[in-house]
């Protein structure tokens, strides 16, 4: 089940990463605009989601290892940090535009800005518990591989 989660995580991180960085090229390229400072948020939010998507390839079989009971390979630090950013930057986002909804009272476009929102939301706080998950289930797997080891050098030294 693990293994099929990352690769709904895969599909779902693409299109999240890729659309604000390609909005601001389609901005800049097509309608003429200069660069502004706050711009750098999108192109931010696509390196986030580059990340996450690199950290998800990486770990989309951990789960299925971790039952096999072998050996891990090992993730960068930022990837992880990078991923874990990605999902808190979507949940931000989301409370961001509840927040502007409720302020400006929007009536028309509710249901339209909702249907933008949820998957943001739903897709940041999988991305974050995943990550949380995965770290938890590594440390349990070490020490389970670290005390089996010592148990085969115990027993070997008995024997």
């Amino acid at each position: 089940m693990g293994h099929l989660q990352k690769i709904i995580l895969l599909v779902l991180v693409v299109p999240l990463a890729l659309f604000p960085g390609g909005l601001i090229s389609y901005v800049l390229m097509y309608e003429e605009l200069k660069f502004e400072t706050s711009m750098w948020i999108p192109i931010g939010m696509t390196a986030l989601g580059i990340g996450s998507f690199i950290f998800h390839f990486k770990t989309k079989n951990f789960y299925r290892l971790v039952k096999k009971d072998e050996e891990l390979p090992r993730v960068d630090l930022l990837l992880w940090i990078l991923n874990f950013a990605f999902g808190m930057v979507y949940i931000l986002l989301s409370f961001f535009m509840i927040y502007v909804m409720y302020t400006f009272r929007t009536e028309k476009n509710w249901f339209m800005m909702l249907i933008t929102i949820i998957p943001m939301f739903i897709v940041g706080i999988w991305t974050v518990f995943d990550a949380l998950y995965l770290n938890k289930l590594i440390g349990i797997h070490k020490y389970e591989h670290r005390h089996s080891e010592i148990e085969d050098i115990k027993g070997n030294i008995t024997e």
